[in-house]
């Protein structure tokens, strides 16, 4: 039987299959989603009151670059130690991408013994979130890392961690500039 409108219909479905492929490949994260950190940014901020100590200014440095073939994201944050911050933080973090998962991930380990695991759908706008387990000090919190661009050379974080409400409380906050 002949159809005169059949092929009109295939060439619409494939196109519309072509169009939801490309759509999907442009919603995953990628490696190439975290360019923007590669480099060496100057950071300062603050670390707010909890239980973990007192409130205090901080500065620090972060590096990035590709390493292990260019699959992960090496990020070193070292703050610098002050008369107000006797005890500075840092850590390394390393972040790539989950092809089963579909979402980039993370992997930290500080100074203080303790290590992190996140995972993030990948950029909102200018937004990064990277939520998971930190475990250290003996207990185990979940925690969210914020990224939010601010151009090609700057970007600001914070970490938020659970409070007694059940909602959330930033634990530090930093504005870094290359």
């Amino acid at each position: 039987m002949n159809d005169p409108g059949g092929n009109d219909m295939k060439s619409r479905l494939l196109g519309a299959i072509v169009i939801l492929i490309a759509a999907a490949a442009v919603a995953q994260p990628s490696l190439q989603d975290l360019q923007p950190f590669v480099g060496t940014f100057k950071c300062s901020g603050m670390t707010f009151a909890s239980e973990m100590g007192p409130e205090h200014p901080t500065r620090g440095v972060v590096t990035s670059k590709w390493t292990l073939d260019k699959k992960w994201l090496e990020i070193r944050y070292n703050e610098t130690k002050t008369s107000k911050n006797g005890h500075p933080y840092s850590v390394v973090v390393f972040w790539g991408y989950d092809g089963e998962t579909k979402k980039l991930v993370a992997a930290s380990f500080d100074n203080m013994g303790g290590y992190g695991t996140q995972d993030s759908p990948g950029w909102d706008g200018d937004r990064l979130v990277w939520t998971g387990p930190s475990h250290g000090g003996g207990m185990t919190m979940q925690g969210h890392e914020l990224f939010t661009r601010k151009g090609a050379n700057q970007f600001t974080h914070s970490f938020e961690m659970p409070d007694k409400s059940g909602g959330w409380q930033k634990a530090d906050e930093e504005t870094c500039k290359r």
